[in-house]
């Protein structure tokens, strides 16, 4: 065992009220290159265009891409297998209402968690938003628990925030809400570390994904910093790249580049 080493991104004692979280982030995220972002931001677009862009909501047509789109909402095959097997009995009566609905997409949201109340709350969330998002992605935004999990009061999204002030809510209505307007604030800090570049910005197929593509850079430069200087570099080496962390925080499959 190699001696520990400090991280380069986090002290001893850090958070999202961490004043000097915010800046070490943004210089830790020079391990990523625009092109990565590039990359898995046509990635998302191309899933987009074969398994979302033409989805039927009958329970036939569910049932026969309902493991493509398990895996594409979850970041591990555990929780894929585990929202399959919720559905096994071929009930998607509620996905209709979900993507089709006519109340705010909050609410929906909101009533399909809620209605799923033998799975765990957060990857019903995973799976409600990752629909949307998927679906949609123009319109709607994620929520995973690696972008803000209240449970525990941890994610991305907070860190960049500078604090959870403004993601706390008392329903989940007003959750998804919030988590989308700092979805959107985030984009400011994304601008400032220069991997928004206008490749990325100006296509009409890559744009949507941009920001949850850069989201999962940084949570994953986050997450390295973490746990990183805990292990040996002989384990260490067992680790994803951080380009395929981010992939499969998204549900893609690793890139071998």
């Amino acid at each position: 065992m190699l001696p520990q080493r400090q991280s380069h991104i986090i002290k001893q004692k850090t958070g999202p009220d961490d004043p000097e979280l915010q800046t070490n982030l943004q210089e830790a995220l020079g391990q990523v290159a625009p092109e990565d972002v590039i990359a898995i931001a046509d990635e998302l677009a191309e899933r987009h265009a074969r398994l979302f862009l033409n989805l039927k909501t009958d329970s036939a047509s569910l049932a026969s891409s309902f493991a493509d789109i398990a895996s594409a909402v979850a970041h591990t095959k555990a929780n894929a297998r585990t929202i399959t097997n919720y559905f096994s009995q071929g009930d998607f009566s509620l996905f209709n209402q979900l993507l089709k609905g006519e109340a705010p997409a909050s609410v929906r949201v909101a009533t399909f968690v809620e209605k799923l109340n033998a799975l765990d709350t957060r990857l019903a969330l995973e799976l409600a938003t990752g629909l949307l998002h998927n679906t949609f992605p123009s319109q709607h935004w994620l929520w995973t628990r690696w972008l803000w999990d209240p449970t525990v009061g941890t994610g991305i999204l907070p860190l960049l925030a500078g604090s959870t002030h403004n993601l706390i809510a008392e329903n989940l209505a007003d959750g998804y809400a919030r988590v989308g307007a700092v979805t959107a604030m985030s984009v400011k800090f994304g601008e400032g570390t220069g991997l928004f570049v206008h490749e990325l910005t100006s296509n009409e197929k890559r744009a949507p994904f941009a920001n949850s593509s850069f989201l999962a850079c940084a949570y994953s430069v986050y997450l390295y910093g973490t746990t990183s200087w805990r292990l040996s570099r002989e384990f260490n080496g067992l680790l994803p790249t951080l380009p395929n962390m981010a992939r499969r925080l998204l549900g893609l499959k690793k890139s071998g580049n």
